[in-house]
C-alpha cells in the first residue's frame, strides 16, 4: 500500500510540473520586448484595384492590430466629406466608405503610424492603400522636404503638405484658393520633413506646407506656411518596390548645400527661393534590385515660417509709484510713438512727462514732472494704429501694520543712484551705474569738468593703493525729451585685478530736484586667458549677397544668438571676449533692410528671407583665436 500512494503523489507532482511547464511555454515572462511593427499580409480587395465599386475593404495583418488616432492618422486624396469608418476585425481593419465615391478617381489613404500593433503598441511607420473608380490608377508624384526657414531644421510641429490641381485654378478665386477650395491631394510629412504626394493625374500643381491646426486643410490666420513661387510639374512615380519587403521609397538625403531649383519664377533679383533642386546626392540612381532602378525625382524643398499679426492694444497702464507710470502695449511701439497730457480742461496747463521705451519696445515707462500728481489723462498714438486715451490714478498701498510691541519703521529713503556692476566684472567692458530717475544734469559744484575727471574714488584690493578716476552723464536718446538714466566711469583697469569704487553723493540731480547719493562698489575683473577670439573673413561669390545688408550672428550650442554685426561688404569681422564652447555662424540676407529676419507672406508672395549658415561647428577654447574664411556668395 505504501508503495502504490507513493507512486500516486509522485504521478502527481509531475503532472503539476508538467501544467507548469505548458504555461510558461503559453505565456513567456521574460525575453525581449516585442519591437516589430505589424506587417500586411494581404488586402481585399487588392490595392491597386480598377473600376472599384465596394463599399468597404480590409487590411490583413500578421498579428493582431488596433488603429490609433484616425482623424489625424489617417489622410485620404481626394478628402472626403463623409469620413471613413475603421473598425477592426480578427487581424485585419476593415475601412468601411460612407461617402459617394467620384467617378475616374484615384483614391489614396494613407496609414501614418494609424496601425499599432495590439499588445506593445508598435506602430507601422506608413502603409498607403490605393484604388481607382476608372480604368487605370494616377501614377504621377511630388516629393521633397519642408524645413524651417530660420533654422533650416525639420519642424517639430506635425506638418500637412497639400496640393491644388491646374484645373480647380480659376480667375474668380485666384491666389484664394488656399483659403476656399478643398484641395485634391494631402500628406503628412515625417519627423525628418520628407514628404511623398503619390498617385497624382498628371498636370501642373499649387503647393503648399502647412501646420493645420484647424484640421480643415485651409490656409487660416496666422498659420506657419511654406510655399512655391509657381506651379510645379508632377513626375512619373518610381516602378513598386518587391512586395515581399516592407521598405518604402526614402524620400531623404538633401545634402545642406542646395542649389536654386528651376521651378521658381523670380519677379525680383530680391526674391529668396524656398524651391530648391536636386542635391549631388540624389543624381545617383537608386537600385530596387538587380534588374530594376529608380529614375531620378526632383526633391522639391519647402521653407516653413509663420508671421504674426496682432492687433496693437494696451494691455496694462497703471501707477508703479508715486509720480511713476507703466505702461504695456501687445507689440513693440514705433519709433515715432507719441505720448501727451490731456488736460481736464483748455485753460489748465499740461503736466511735463518724461518716458521711455524699454528694450524690447512694448514697456513704456513714464516720469510725471509734477511729482505730487495722483491722477492724469494720457493719449497715446502710434504708427501702428493705436490711439488710446488713459485715464489712471494713483492708490496709496495699505501700509503694513507692525508686529506687537514692536513700532513701525519710517519708509526707506529710495537710492536715486546705484550701481550696476557684478562681483565679477568683463575687464573690457564699461562700469556702469544706473538711475532711478531721469537726470537733467550736474550739480553746481561739479560742473567743472576737471571735478568730474577726478570725482571718483579707486582702491587697489592688493594692496590698497588710491587713485581717481573720472565720470560722465549718459544722456539717453531714446527719453522724450533727452536726459540721464545711467552714468560711466572713465577708468581703465589691470585685468585679474580687483578694485573698490567710491562715488560721492551730491554729482546729479533729476527732475525733481534730488541729489545722487553715495555709492560704493567693489569689483573684480576677469583675466584676458578667460576669452578668446573668432574672426571670419567673408569672402563673395560669383552669386553675391552684399547687393543688401547682411546680419551675421554668432550663436551658442543651441543656435541662440550670442552676438550680431551688420556687413555690407566682404571683409574681416571680428568676435571678441568669447567663453569657450561650441559656437556657429549663420547670416540672415536682410532684403527689406529692417535690422531683423522677416518671414514669408503668401498673400503678400514674400518669401521668408534667406538665411546662410557657416558649413562648420566652431569649437572654441579659452585664450584661444580662431581664424576663418567663409565664401558667403557661394551658399545663397
Amino acid at each position: 500500500m505504501l508503495t502504490i500512494r507513493r507512486l500516486f503523489i509522485l504521478l502527481a507532482v509531475a503532472a503539476a510540473l508538467l501544467a507548469a511547464a505548458c504555461a510558461k511555454q503559453g505565456y513567456p515572462s521574460g525575453g525581449p520586448k516585442d519591437e516589430t511593427p505589424p506587417v500586411v499580409t494581404g488586402t481585399e480587395p487588392e490595392s491597386g484595384t480598377l473600376l472599384f465599386d465596394a463599399k468597404e475593404f480590409v487590411i490583413h495583418f500578421d498579428e493582431y492590430v488596433k488603429v490609433k488616432d484616425a482623424d489625424n492618422n489617417i489622410l485620404v486624396s481626394p478628402p472626403m466629406k463623409q469620413k471613413p469608418e475603421y473598425k477592426t476585425k480578427g487581424r485585419g481593419i476593415v475601412v468601411k466608405l460612407r461617402d459617394t465615391l467620384r467617378a475616374n478617381t484615384t483614391y489614396l489613404f494613407q496609414f501614418k503610424e494609424a496601425i499599432v500593433d495590439f499588445n506593445e503598441g508598435n506602430a507601422l511607420p506608413s502603409y498607403e492603400y490605393v484604388f481607382s473608380t476608372g480604368s487605370s490608377i494616377d501614377s504621377m508624384t511630388l516629393r521633397g522636404t519642408v524645413a524651417d526657414a530660420f533654422s533650416r531644421k525639420p519642424r517639430t510641429e506635425p506638418v500637412t503638405v497639400i496640393a491644388w490641381s491646374e484645373s480647380q485654378q480659376s480667375d474668380s478665386v485666384g491666389d484664394s484658393i488656399v483659403a476656399k477650395v478643398q484641395p485634391m491631394y494631402v500628406t503628412r510629412c515625417d519627423k525628418e520633413g520628407n514628404f511623398a504626394l503619390n498617385h497624382l493625374r498628371e498636370g501642373r500643381y499649387l503647393l503648399l506646407a502647412l501646420e493645420d491646426s484647424d484640421k480643415n486643410l485651409r490656409l487660416n490666420g496666422d498659420e506657419a506656411v511654406a510655399f512655391l513661387d509657381s506651379m510645379v510639374l508632377a513626375e512619373k512615380m518610381p516602378p513598386p518596390r518587391d512586395t515581399t519587403t516592407r521598405d518604402t521609397v526614402d524620400t531623404s538625403g538633401l545634402s545642406d548645400s542646395l542649389k536654386t531649383s528651376q521651378h521658381i519664377d523670380r519677379s525680383t533679383h530680391d526674391t529668396v527661393d524656398s524651391l530648391i533642386g536636386l542635391s549631388d546626392s540624389l543624381k545617383t540612381p537608386q537600385q530596387i534590385d538587380s534588374s530594376t532602378t529608380i529614375p531620378d525625382i526632383t526633391q522639391l524643398a519647402l521653407l516653413m515660417s509663420q508671421e504674426k499679426k496682432e492687433m496693437q492694444r494696451i494691455t496694462k497702464s497703471d501707477f508703479t509709484g508715486k509720480g511713476k507710470i507703466e505702461i504695456v502695449t501687445q507689440t513693440p511701439l514705433s519709433h515715432g510713438y507719441s505720448l501727451r497730457h490731456l488736460p481736464a480742461d483748455s485753460t489748465a496747463p499740461a503736466v511735463h512727462l518724461y518716458h521711455q521705451t524699454g528694450s524690447k519696445g512694448d514697456t513704456l515707462k513714464v516720469w510725471i514732472a509734477a511729482k505730487g500728481c495722483d491722477s492724469i489723462v494720457l493719449e497715446l498714438k502710434d504708427a501702428t494704429g493705436l490711439h488710446d486715451t488713459l485715464r489712471l490714478r494713483y492708490k496709496e498701498k495699505a501700509a503694513s501694520k507692525p508686529m506687537p510691541g514692536r513700532k513701525s519703521l519710517p519708509p526707506a529713503k529710495p537710492r536715486i543712484m546705484q550701481s550696476k556692476v557684478a562681483p565679477s566684472h568683463p575687464y573690457y567692458d564699461t562700469l556702469w551705474l544706473a538711475f532711478e530717475n531721469p537726470v537733467e544734469g550736474v550739480c553746481e559744484a561739479w560742473r567743472d569738468t576737471a571735478a568730474l575727471d577726478t570725482a571718483v574714488r579707486v582702491m587697489v584690493m592688493s594692496d590698497s593703493s588710491l587713485s581717481r578716476c573720472g565720470i560722465r552723464l549718459l544722456h539717453d536718446p531714446s527719453f522724450a525729451p533727452a536726459v540721464g538714466i545711467k552714468a560711466y566711469l572713465v577708468f581703465a583697469g589691470k585685468a585679474g585685478e580687483k578694485y573698490q569704487f567710491t562715488v560721492p553723493e551730491g554729482l546729479f540731480y533729476d527732475i525733481y530736484q534730488n541729489r545722487s547719493d553715495s555709492v560704493s562698489f567693489t569689483t573684480e575683473f576677469t583675466k584676458t586667458e578667460s576669452y578668446g577670439n573668432i574672426f571670419i573673413t567673408l569672402e563673395s561669390g560669383e552669386d553675391s549677397v552684399f547687393h543688401t545688408p547682411l546680419i551675421v550672428q554668432l550663436t551658442n550650442e543651441k543656435g541662440d544668438m550670442v552676438r550680431e554685426q551688420v556687413v555690407t561688404r566682404p571683409g574681416k569681422i571680428s568676435f571678441l571676449h568669447l567663453k569657450g564652447g561650441k559656437h556657429g555662424i549663420r547670416a540672415i540676407v536682410d532684403s527689406n533692410r529692417d535690422g531683423k529676419w522677416t518671414p514669408g507672406n503668401y498673400w503678400q508672395h514674400r518669401q521668408p528671407e534667406a538665411v546662410l549658415f557657416f558649413e562648420k561647428t566652431l569649437e572654441l577654447r579659452e585664450n584661444w583665436d580662431m581664424e576663418e574664411k567663409w565664401n558667403i556668395g557661394s551658399n545663397h
